[in-house]
């Protein structure tokens, strides 16, 4: 998993590198254009350029940090820095949305007239089409390592998109014997980017105050958890954004009391679901308690079919018949008495009277002895097993004990 992030973090890098470089060309261009035209839309546009090559070098700073190893005063990483970066980031583009605000508002009213406004207006349909291959750049790989930083910045670098628009309108506007349209592009522009840096500015508080913003995937991940089996209930679900990776803890309740080889195998299930639903996940921690049912299944393997008074039987797979005792609550509730198909069988009884045992929803199995086979499979299948006593004789001996027998662990000697 670090290594894929690690991998991740450096394509970031180079992204933010790369859309960099063609942002200093662009917003070099537009000022120039924009001092020697007179055009204040397209200086304004040029200022908003300008602020993606800031956002990008922050994100870049901020993805560099993220490769840091962790050491004691950061055993989680370096990765918020992504996070502190993006707010920084917000900062300034709110910053440079007044400034614009202002500059839009005092000009309305002295309108400037546009020179060379054919080069002016070439040069700001060439930024529209720039503007937004650098977005869908930066959007793309965003969403591919998800990087918030990444993705708030080609956010940004789309919103450049339309006011690349707004300052073609503008131009040719004034071409069309209406200077004041270029004030109007530079209000447009400003209101644009102050919306923008209030967006990424509460992303980034949320984020870096722990705050889940993926409710849907939760919902998913408590569906996949709950359809686990061995999983009672899924009590709480945690997941919080560290930069490009998430951290999370799933508290759940088991089916019954369980060992803890059957509790790391939920875990590996519980994280491969969550998995499933979150990129990027670093670590989850999986709290497994367990929980008391009030149905139970009890399966007792006798010789004969005298109801309560059967015979016990001390094998599993030669007994021909099982009584399935069902209590509630501690408490005897009924009973029904049930043939063992696999009991005639010539292979493989045990394993195959362990299947059907657990296709009868049974939830403990009372037994003298247990093959490894039939053990594994009704472990596996989160049924107890419990040490059937050498004085008990038939079913009445065992009923109202059974929180009195001993668990068995491992299988017997006995090869059924």
């Amino acid at each position: 998993m670090e290594k894929r992030v690690n991998d991740n973090l450096r394509i970031g890098i180079n992204t933010s590198k790369n859309s960099t470089i063609a942002l200093v060309f662009l917003a070099a261009l537009k000022g120039i254009v924009g001092l020697y035209s007179g055009s204040t839309v397209l200086i304004a546009d040029a200022v908003h350029t300008s602020l993606d090559i800031f956002t990008s070098l922050a994100v870049w700073v901020g993805l560099r940090l993220s490769l840091k190893d962790s050491g004691e005063k950061f055993p989680y990483g370096y990765y918020k820095a992504e996070n502190l970066i993006a707010l920084f980031v917000s900062v300034l583009i709110l910053v440079s949305g007044v400034e614009l605000l202002r500059q839009a508002l005092a000009s309305i009213n002295n309108p400037i007239e546009i020179e060379i406004q054919g080069i002016a207006l070439g040069t700001a349909v060439f930024s529209v089409f720039v503007i937004y291959a650098i977005s869908v750049y930066k959007g793309k790989i965003g969403k591919q390592i998800d990087s918030q930083a990444l993705i708030a910045n080609a956010m940004h670098s789309y919103t450049d998109v339309f006011s690349s628009l707004v300052v073609v309108i503008a131009i040719a506007g004034s071409m069309l014997g209406m200077p004041w349209l270029d004030s109007i592009g530079v209000l447009v522009i400003s209101l644009m980017i102050f919306r923008l840096g209030i967006g990424i500015a509460r992303d980034s508080i949320l984020i870096l105050m722990d705050a889940w913003l993926d409710k849907e995937s939760i919902v998913r991940i408590r569906q996949a958890i709950g359809d686990i089996k061995g999983i009672n209930k899924v009590e709480d679900i945690r997941l919080r954004k560290s930069g490009l990776v998430v951290f999370g803890e799933v508290i759940v309740e088991t089916q019954g009391d369980v060992d803890l080889k059957k509790v790391e195998m939920l875990s590996d299930e519980i994280k491969s679901a969550v998995k499933k639903e979150v990129d990027n996940l670093e670590h989850v921690v999986v709290n497994a308690k367990p929980g008391k049912m009030a149905v139970v299944k009890v399966a007792v393997p006798v010789v004969a079919q005298d109801g309560l008074r059967s015979k016990l039987s001390l094998h599993l797979g030669k007994a021909p018949y099982f009584i399935i005792i069902e209590m509630e609550n501690d408490k005897f509730k009924n009973w029904d008495v049930i043939k063992n198909p696999a009991a005639t069988l010539e292979k493989k009884k045990g394993v195959k009277t362990a299947e059907f045992l657990i296709s009868r929803d049974v939830n403990v199995l009372i037994i003298h002895d247990i093959g490894d086979g039939p053990f594994h499979v009704l472990r596996d299948n989160f049924v107890k097993i419990l040490q059937m006593p050498g004085s008990a004789k038939n079913v009445d001996d065992v009923i109202g004990k059974v929180h009195e027998f001993d668990v068995i662990t491992s299988p017997t000697e006995d090869r059924t």
